[in-house]
């Protein structure tokens, strides 16, 4: 038996793991899921008799899952760059890179706007997923470098921000 604490969005949630024979039963508040791995990270899942495809990855600490074509992403809850940026950029607090190449589908803030640490700034779409990417510090939007539709890359700040003293 084991016990994880991740997170899901801004929700902390525990849960308890277990393993019987080809079956990994996992229980989160009061739904238990028992899983079969298909194949390297696909499963099948059931809940209270319905049956899900999951589908798995891990990229950068996080993990990107595909249930019934639903994506999520989790992160353990001791991983401090979640939803941050990627660690080769992780000394300018000032600058926000896309987690992965891709697309923006979603800019939540704008010029001017006043944001908090871990706030979220925009949606980038990669590999058919969607990755949230938050505020590394508190401060002023100073420059949005990309827009809606727009494909970005790891290299390229994508948001400045004038930090809070």
């Amino acid at each position: 038996m084991a016990e994880f604490e991740f997170i899901i969005g801004d929700r902390t949630y525990l849960a308890v793991l277990k393993q019987a024979a080809e079956t990994t039963v996992i229980k989160v508040g009061d739904s238990e899921f028992s899983f079969k791995e298909l194949s390297s990270g696909h499963y099948e899942a059931t809940n209270n008799g319905k049956q899900f495809s999951i589908a798995a990855v891990k990229h950068r600490g996080k993990f990107l899952i595909d249930i019934d074509a639903r994506l999520f992403e989790v992160s353990e809850s001791g991983q401090e760059e979640f939803g941050a940026v990627s660690s080769s950029h992780a000394a300018e607090k000032d600058k926000v890179y896309a987690p992965m190449p891709g697309k923006i589908v979603k800019l939540l803030v704008k010029v001017g706007d006043s944001v908090s640490e871990k706030q979220p700034l925009m949606i980038v779409e990669a590999m058919k997923m969607e990755n949230q990417v938050n505020s590394p510090a508190a401060g002023i939007v100073k420059a949005v470098n990309a827009s809606v539709g727009e494909q970005v890359d790891t290299v390229s700040a994508v948001i400045e921000l004038d930090l809070e003293n």
